[in-house]
């Protein structure tokens, strides 16, 4: 039987997405029903646009692939990756007014403080690209800063990483980064405790895949200062799990592997857990 779109003036497509063609928008449509198994009609099709605007948090311990798995996952479901390093790397370089602030803090080797912080996320989040959904790493790392985010934007899902504390540092002492785009590599070769992660390497030894800059290792990327960083995740971050629960909004992940084969364990958690908010 041939596949009928529902009429257009009943759904007003351009209103949920005036930057696509409404063509660009019916090819998209499609292929998510036809993925999900799905009719072809007009409450499927407001189901799908509501898919679409998905706000999520990724949740982690450091070194449990946050930063990884959301700028994976970011483009194949079509929505912005928001760090907060990156934000403070990008208005920093650019002297915006909110980033002098956050580097006078910074310059005086203080923690920039919330209000400082949420300014940049909303004014991040105000873009365009930012209209039908988001994926937040690194934000938010305290209760005061989830119960702030909850006055900025409404979230629809945290994926919370869980992975082995040892397995952590080992993974955080050989990650390295693209001084330039922030790409994340990691030279680690693990294979116990039912895990299996082999080395993320770059094609071309020291050399970023996306833009050809120095790969490095962070300074914090040792062990001694690896297990102080947990220590503060546990008493500061943690508690974002029980936060998230009693929200009903916590997905908890195992890692078990590498990038290519948890990908798509967690893409179909979150359609799982989209089809049921909607």
């Amino acid at each position: 039987m041939k596949t009928t779109y529902p009429d257009e003036k009943k759904i007003p497509l351009r209103t949920f997405y005036p930057n696509l063609k409404n063509f660009q928008l019916k090819i998209f449509i499609f292929k998510t029903l036809k993925k999900l198994h799905a009719p072809c009609n007009n409450n499927v099709f407001k189901l799908v646009i509501k898919l679409k605007f998905m706000k999520k948090i990724f949740l982690g311990p450091p070194g449990s692939g946050k930063g990884t798995y959301s700028r994976r996952i970011s483009p194949i479901r079509n929505v912005p990756y928001i760090s907060t390093g990156d934000l403070f790397r990008e208005n920093i370089k650019n002297s915006t007014l909110i980033g002098k602030k956050a580097k006078e803090f910074m310059n005086k080797g203080e923690l920039v403080p919330d209000e400082v912080v949420i300014e940049m996320l909303k004014q991040r989040v105000a873009q365009n690209d930012c209209q039908n959904g988001f994926i937040l790493d690194g934000f938010p790392r305290t209760i005061p800063q989830a119960e702030i985010l909850d006055n900025l934007s409404d979230i629809n899902a945290v994926i919370n990483l869980i992975i082995p504390e040892d397995i952590l540092i080992e993974k955080i002492c050989a990650r390295r980064i693209c001084k330039n785009c922030g790409d994340i590599y990691n030279i680690a070769n693990i294979n116990r405790e039912g895990i299996r992660m082999p080395p993320m390497d770059p094609k071309q030894d020291g050399k970023c895949d996306k833009c050809e800059g120095e790969l490095i290792q962070r300074d914090d990327d040792n062990e001694d200062t690896v297990k102080e960083r947990l220590k503060i995740y546990k008493k500061e971050t943690e508690p974002l799990i029980d936060f998230y629960n009693r929200k009903g909004l916590i997905k908890d992940v195992k890692i078990t592997g590498p990038p290519e084969e948890m990908i798509p364990i967690i893409l179909k958690i979150l359609e799982e857990i989209e089809i049921n908010n909607n």
